[in-house]
Parts: structure tokens; C-alpha cells; sequence
């Protein structure tokens, strides 16, 4: 069982709120953040938070929770939507947007945190005192930090944080997300929030902020609110799942103790399961 709540600003600089979120039942809480210099960012976002309302709705599942094959059918179609928000003679100008989530999962061995992302985007989780990100930036900040650590050399910044990764934006080909899985414990904050919000506050922040006893919605306010008085020049959209059940797995609640695993989809299917058809029920 978990409860959630949600705080979004359009911020000091911004003339838009392009970042979109999403919470629907059963347990499945998404942000997305609309391409910033591209036509239709908000439209994007908004876009790509509805499909994946859309796709994993208790109409369309029935009695069945959502898993990982869902999460990765309803980005496919989140992904061909956006893309056709674009004009046929302006590629350029196409609209974008990153899309990251987390979805409470239920297994046999226990419950887990299922993330997925694409973009620039965060899940967080907060347990026992201390955070740990459980996705990993689609960006060319984040490219040129794995290539210095995996050359040992010096790290090189870019002079703009692109995004490497989106929804649309231009980008062609399908795009698939990354997925991972976290084991979930009881008293567990996971936080979802834009780059608006984790851009200028430091993991040792937001774990302060999480961890000062303000409760779910307590949270998600003063992540945005700390992130405007930090300066943000972005939209700042937190979105904040706490969680009242314990995994099965693990004795140990320490949020950067526990295996981040990454999956893949076809790692779920079963021959109890064919993929839904578009448009199906």
C-alpha cells in the first residue's frame, strides 16, 4: 500500500509549465518533462502521461496489475503518439519529452520498486535515512561523467546538458526505456521529480528534505520550494510515493545497501501472457 502526492511550479524563468505528471491506480506514478526550446514541449509531456494512463487502466487490464511487459507496450505507443505531434516539414521543431516513473510492483518474493526512464528525469529512494537514484540521466552531462570514469581520466562538461535520449524531440526510431528493480521496504520514499528540482539540489539535500518528518505532500512541497529559492531556471515537479509495505527479500531498509538490478522486459513474459494488440481491451 502506498500514498502519494504531487507539487509542480512553473517556476521564475519559465513562460510554460511543460512538465506533466501522472498518478493513477494501482500503484503507478510518472513525470515527464517537456523538451525545453521545443514547439509543444507541454503538449509532448501531457501526451505521453496520458497514453500511459491510458494503457495501463484498470479498462484495459482488468483484474490484472500492470507489470513490465505493460510499462514497456505503453512507452512504445507513448512514443509513436509524440512523434506524431510533429510536422512532416519541421522535423526540427518537433516536440520532446523525457518520461520517468515508478511503479510499486508485487511479486511472489516480495514487493519492488519498478523504474523506468528516458530522458534527464529521477527516481529516488529514500529509506532509513539515505537516498539512492535508481535511474541513470539520458545526457550528455551524465555521458561525458561515465566516460571519465571509465577512462580514469578528468571529466569534461559540456557546455549545454543535451538530452540524449526523449520521446520525439526529433529523434528517430523507436526509443526503449531503461527499467530497474529495487526491492521495496517498508517507510520508503520514492521520489520522482524533474530535472527543474534535481538540478540544483544535491542528493545530501533532498534527503534532508525527505527525512525532516514534513509527510508525503510536506515533501513534495518543499522540494519544489527549496528548488525555487535555489534558482531553478526550469519547471520543478516532484511527485511523492510513500510506501507501508515491507519486501519479503531483505532485512536490511537502507535505501544504498539494496541491488539495483536493470531488466528487460522480455525477461516477464510468460506463455500466460500475449502482448496486447492496439486498440484492444
Amino acid at each position: 500500500m502506498t500514498k502519494v502526492y504531487q507539487a509542480s511550479d512553473i517556476g521564475k524563468v519559465r513562460e510554460n509549465n511543460e512538465d506533466s505528471l501522472a498518478i493513477f491506480p494501482p500503484e503507478i506514478y510518472m513525470v515527464a518533462d517537456g523538451m525545453g526550446g521545443h514547439l509543444g514541449g507541454a503538449r509532448a509531456s501531457r501526451t505521453a502521461v496520458q497514453t500511459l494512463c491510458e494503457y495501463l487502466s484498470e479498462e484495459r487490464l482488468g483484474d490484472r496489475a500492470a507489470d513490465l511487459v505493460d510499462l514497456s507496450e505503453a512507452v512504445e505507443e507513448a512514443g509513436e503518439r509524440v512523434n506524431a505531434l510533429a510536422g512532416a516539414d519541421d522535423a526540427q521543431n518537433a516536440p520532446g519529452t523525457t518520461l520517468t516513473g515508478v511503479l510499486a510492483l508485487d511479486t511472489d518474493e516480495g514487493p519492488y520498486w519498478l523504474s523506468l526512464n528516458i530522458g534527464d528525469s529521477r527516481v529516488y529512494v529514500v529509506g532509513n535515512g539515505r537516498i539512492s537514484p535508481i535511474t541513470h540521466d539520458h545526457s550528455a552531462v551524465q555521458e561525458a561523467r561515465d566516460m571519465a570514469e571509465e577512462l580514469g581520466t578528468p571529466q569534461i562538461i559540456p557546455p549545454s546538458n543535451v538530452v540524449t535520449k526523449a520521446l520525439g524531440g526529433g529523434l528517430t526510431g523507436s526509443v526503449s526505456a531503461d527499467y530497474t528493480l529495487m526491492p521495496l521496504c517498508e517507510g520508503d520514499y520514492a521520489v520522482v521529480c524533474s530535472d527543474g528540482i534535481h538540478g540544483v539540489l544535491t542528493d545530501v539535500q533532498m534527503c534532508s528534505i525527505v527525512t525532516a518528518g514534513h509527510g508525503p505532500q510536506g515533501v513534495a512541497d518543499h522540494l519544489v520550494s527549496a528548488a525555487l529559492s535555489a534558482g531553478t531556471r526550469d519547471n520543478a515537479t516532484a511527485v511523492v510515493v510513500y510506501a507501508a509495505s515491507a519486501s519479503r527479500l531483505i532485512s536490511d531498509p537502507h535505501a544504498m545497501t539494496r541491488v539495483i538490478q536493470p531488466v528487460r522486459p522480455a525477461s516477464t513474459r510468460t506463455t500466460r501472457r500475449t502482448p496486447l494488440r492496439k486498440g484492444s481491451n
